[in-house]
């Protein structure tokens, strides 16, 4: 399992252009409907640092790197079943988690939102206990650590949003011992958070038992310079 990360900055309109012409056309004509500058950054950064992975590590030319989709929507690489990836992105982040078994990541950005509604309508009463007994002004972040946890869990099931976010509870014991509950049963995954920047909540769920404790960051232009040059080769 490796889990990697790339922090997005700006880049210019020619270099965003020039990139997008080396992706598939589907994730390309995705990229031009966002309207948010960033967004169209962040997607783009998604898409090339998962080829960069793929190319690098089974020496696939870009043309055979073929994503395609389960029937609940999660991406996989088409003829490598034993690859398995995850992204999320959120801020200034973007993360990638690969494994041999299924994986999957979750970060957010935090932002001072209405979080309590949120967590009535989808929260068990332990998630809720859990967030509510601590002091207001740590009762936020509490919440982002439930939540990216819980999207870890889902997109690590790869069943998208047929898994109701109040079918499951997350269980963090006093030894701070992650556990996922399914009809009063604890179900066999590994959790593990991280902190990668002040503001940010990370989450990683996988049916292996180990979760490495580094996330490999990678510099923007050097992911870019990098793909273009694998790309055209």
């Amino acid at each position: 399992m490796e889990i990697y990360a790339v922090k997005v900055l700006d880049i210019s309109e020619k270099e965003l252009h020039d990139v997008c012409l080396l992706i598939d056309k589907e994730k390309k004509g995705r990229i031009e409907k966002f309207i948010n500058r960033k967004d169209k950054i962040r997607t783009l950064i998604s898409e090339i640092l998962l080829r960069t992975i793929i190319m690098e590590k089974f020496n696939i030319n870009n043309n055979y790197t073929i994503i395609e989709k389960n029937q609940y929507g999660k991406p996989y690489l088409k003829c490598y079943p034993n690859f398995n990836f995850n992204i999320s992105h959120s801020g200034d982040f973007v993360v990638c988690a690969i494994d041999d078994k299924p994986i999957g990541i979750d970060i957010e950005k935090i932002k001072n939102i209405e979080y309590k509604e949120i967590v009535k309508s989808f929260f068990s009463v332990n998630e809720f206990n859990y967030i509510t007994k601590e002091q207001l002004n740590i009762q936020l972040s509490k919440f982002y650590e439930i939540w990216t946890l819980k999207e870890s869990y889902i997109k690590c099931c790869g069943k998208g949003l047929s898994i109701p976010l109040k079918s499951f509870s997350i269980d963090i014991d006093r030894y701070q011992n992650i556990k996922v509950i399914i009809n009063n049963e604890y179900k066999e995954y590994t959790f593990k958070r991280f902190d990668i920047e002040e503001g940010y909540k990370i989450a990683v769920c996988s049916l292996n038992k180990e979760i490495p404790n580094n996330i490999t960051i990678i510099n923007q232009k050097s992911l870019i310079n990098d793909y273009c040059k694998i790309a055209l080769e």
